[in-house]
């Protein structure tokens, strides 16, 4: 079976291996949502002998480099890939994760282009074009993406969130407090969730029901970060 068009299940487990985003009760940020990005290492790892571009040492040199914390010299190299892998998904969303963390936001958008191009039901290239055009302002065009991640994998929170944040910016109230309790409705251990719904229930005027999710997100909040310290 083609892991790029995995069930949902493959895709939640790659979401979830990002740190928890640590949230006040702030809206979702483009820094926010790029954290919930999966890390290089595991984009790889869903494609291993199914991307050539994988098994190209260019590939490793990427990771080493992000792992390092050497963002710029990832970009560079990550961009080399993805010159030399055109139609690979892995290698076009390698290099728009790292242009994103450097705000070149239209380099991130044409490489997640491409990506979907290749493998139109990987969930990845969607969420970070959505983050790309979230950056850009273009929250429109966002939605759209995110909508496609919600489809994808319905049962994880990050596409639900960055709706919900969407539709905020975008003055639909009720909308974006309907896709912050449905985030925490699928994913009901996620601090990102909670701290959504607690923005949202918050600004809807429900102070009760806000300091409720906030109390849930911070108390989720301190159990991973005790689990994270063992």
């Amino acid at each position: 079976m083609n892991l790029f068009s995995r069930n949902p299940v493959i895709i939640i487990s790659l979401l979830a291996a990002t740190s928890v985003a640590t949230l006040s009760a702030e809206d979702a940020s483009v820094d926010q949502l790029i954290k919930k990005l999966p890390p290089p290492e595991k984009v790889a790892q869903s494609a291993v002998m199914l991307d050539p571009a994988i098994r190209d040492p260019l590939a490793k040199q990427v990771i080493d480099s992000a792992k390092a914390m050497n963002f710029g010299n990832a970009y560079a190299l990550s961009k080399k890939l993805a010159d030399r892998y055109p139609k690979s998904a892995i290698a076009q969303c390698l290099y728009g994760r790292f242009a994103l963390l450097l705000r070149k936001y239209s380099e991130a958008t044409a490489a997640y282009r491409k990506a979907i191009a290749d493998q139109p039901n990987f969930v990845i290239p969607y969420l970070g074009r959505g983050i790309s055009e979230s950056g850009q302002q273009n929250f429109a065009a966002a939605m759209s993406d995110y909508r496609q991640v919600t489809r994808l994998a319905p049962k994880a929170d990050i596409g639900w969130v960055a709706l919900s944040a969407c539709a905020e910016k975008m003055g639909n109230k009720r909308e974006s407090l309907n896709d912050a309790r449905q985030a925490a409705t699928v994913a009901p251990s996620s601090a990102l969730a909670w701290y959504q719904l607690s923005r949202e229930e918050g600004l809807s005027g429900n102070k009760q029901a806000a300091d409720k999710a906030l109390a849930r997100a911070n108390q989720l909040r301190r159990t991973t970060s005790k689990v994270t310290k063992r």
